[in-house]
């Protein structure tokens, strides 16, 4: 009787310890989507020039009186050798490279930004260096107000990284000046919050530019000095790749055919399952060689055919080959800020040596919340599930419950009205006399009521119930209540519309189907000893 009560005793405690280990292995493997990410900004202050002053110092030629100019924004000034050349344009979708030009130019930077929070050309740059500079973007390379792409150098040529308004030692910037988003705070507001979730997110500081020429300051907008996308300490922290190696970490980013990086024939563009390409952004090209080139391409295209598998046996190994977590932040992020370009174009992949697959970091959302060139952005529906990677990924109820049990939490903490409209609000009035400046400088191109100026963004008009309805807007207040309606609707049907995709679901992975087996075998653990003890 002792034997008997000691082997069902030793089998029920072995069965206990398999169900304890069970449970914490699954919660262990889902508590770390509730992680919070530091961020690096910090509350900006409101403007208190009075409006009748913001004006004042800025000329119809928009030159510049510096000794009564001034700004609560930081300020940088552009001192170039040479015009910047026209080096590429775009036919549709297709890249047209001028191979014949140089893209890139010489210059000086100087950069303003005093500690009492006012700022003036009549001050003592913070900081100087000389520079290589070029003009960027896709669509808005051809925008009146252009973009910059600039590399700090020494006198010697070389790499200058310096701490630029507080970001960070680096040698690569962005002068990000969207033409597209009259508001100009759909990147900063996206990069901000992103930042309190992922694991890295673009920092940028909002400045205001000038250029200087002829003897005299001009000015030029409103922009948002920005981290480039690149691997760093400071950045996309992934392992530095050794020349000639083989097996290295990399950086990918998804977009439209470029000849500026080494594209990558992977295994989603041979079989015509995706039409975008793989871009390498690192590393770069003078740590390029056919071995690693050659194994990115393979390492990418194997993660390809895994999450691209009609396969369920193959498709369900996925979460050994992607960091599941990001990729639930990368959809959650890019679907509340309606920003559909995610997915297909900008869309940026990294991967540490000997870990999974990582998105991120996010980028570009100019033409985010509902601010498309082609349409309206119906705020009612989801459309991220349908994008490259995501539209298989659905397909499992695991990921779809990640999405669910994630978005409950950023609902709670970050995509709500109360911390987005505190931010848009800080922004605007922050923003209060420099957006008076930007919207005086390009009032060309923004008051382009027929759409009729070359290098401006028009809303094209939609049709509703047989009626053509303008989408043209005048007013910066009404381009900033524009946002917090879309924003406002859409963050409140996501949660429905994501319980709603688990009824497409046709796979489960994850461990749900390994509990099922572990219950068995602690059921065969404790029944079947039993059976045979009380037969003996």
């Amino acid at each position: 009787m002792d034997l008997k009560r000691g082997t069902i005793i030793f089998f029920a405690v072995a069965s206990c310890v398999v169900v304890v280990l069970s449970v914490i292995l699954y919660f262990t493997d889902h508590d770390d989507v509730v992680v919070q990410r530091s961020a690096d900004y910090y509350e900006m202050l409101s403007d208190d020039v009075p409006d009748s002053d913001a004006l004042g110092a800025i000329s119809e030629d928009f030159t510049t009186d510096i000794e009564s100019f001034e700004s609560n924004l930081p300020l940088v000034v552009l001192e170039l050798d040479s015009e910047l050349p026209e080096y590429k344009t775009f036919v549709g979708e297709e890249e047209i490279v001028y191979e014949d030009v140089d893209p890139w130019t010489t210059g000086t930077i100087s950069l303003y930004e005093n500690s009492d929070g006012y700022n003036r050309l009549t001050d003592e740059a913070a900081e100087t260096s000389t520079i290589n500079i070029k003009k960027r973007g896709h669509t808005s390379i051809n925008f009146d107000k252009a973009q910059y792409y600039i590399k700090l150098t020494d006198e010697n040529g070389e790499e200058n990284p310096l701490d630029v308004f507080g970001m960070g030692a680096d040698d690569s910037w962005i002068l990000n000046g969207s033409m597209a988003d009259k508001s100009m705070i759909r990147n900063y507001l996206a990069y901000r919050v992103s930042a309190q979730i992922m694991e890295y997110a673009p920092r940028c500081t909002f400045c205001e530019m000038f250029t200087f020429e002829n003897g005299e300051y001009v000015y030029q907008g409103v922009y948002l000095m920005t981290e480039s996308v690149k691997r760093s300490e400071n950045r996309v922290n992934i392992d530095e790749s050794k020349k000639g190696e083989t097996y290295t970490s990399y950086l990918v980013r998804r977009d439209r055919y470029t000849s500026f990086d080494t594209m990558l024939d992977t295994y989603a563009r041979l079989t015509g399952a995706n039409d975008e390409w793989i871009g390498v952004k690192y590393p770069g090209e003078s740590k390029q060689s056919e071995a690693n080139l050659a194994y990115i391409q393979e390492d990418f295209s194997n993660i390809e055919k895994v999450l691209m598998s009609d396969n369920e046996t193959v498709f369900k190994t996925y979460t050994r080959y992607i960091d599941s977590d990001t990729f639930a932040d990368y959809f959650l992020i890019n679907e509340y800020f309606g920003n559909y370009d995610a997915g297909e174009h900008s869309t940026y992949m990294y991967k540490n040596s000997g870990e999974t697959l990582k998105i991120g970091p996010v980028w570009d959302f100019d033409q985010a919340m509902n601010n498309s060139v082609y349409d309206e952005t119906d705020p009612n529906s989801l459309a991220m599930q349908e994008k490259a990677f995501f539209s298989n990924l659905v397909k499992d109820t695991e990921f779809v419950n990640l999405l669910k049990t994630r978005y409950a939490y950023l609902r709670e903490n970050y995509l709500n009205d109360t911390y987005i409209f505190s931010i848009i609000e800080e922004t605007k009035t922050y923003l209060e006399s420099a957006r008076q400046r930007e919207w005086y400088r390009w009032a060309e191109d923004y008051l382009d009521e027929e759409g009729v100026v070359p290098g401006s963004y028009a809303l094209g008009d939609y049709e509703k119930e047989g009626v053509t309805i303008s989408r043209y807007n005048d007013s910066y207040d009404q381009e900033i209540y524009n946002i917090k309606t879309y924003l406002s609707i859409h963050g409140e049907v996501i949660e429905s519309e994501l319980t709603s995709l688990l009824e497409d679901c046709t796979v489960t992975t994850g461990l749900k189907g390994e509990m099922v087996l572990i219950f068995i075998i602690t059921c065969c653990l404790f029944v079947v000893p039993s059976i045979l003890i009380n037969r003996k």
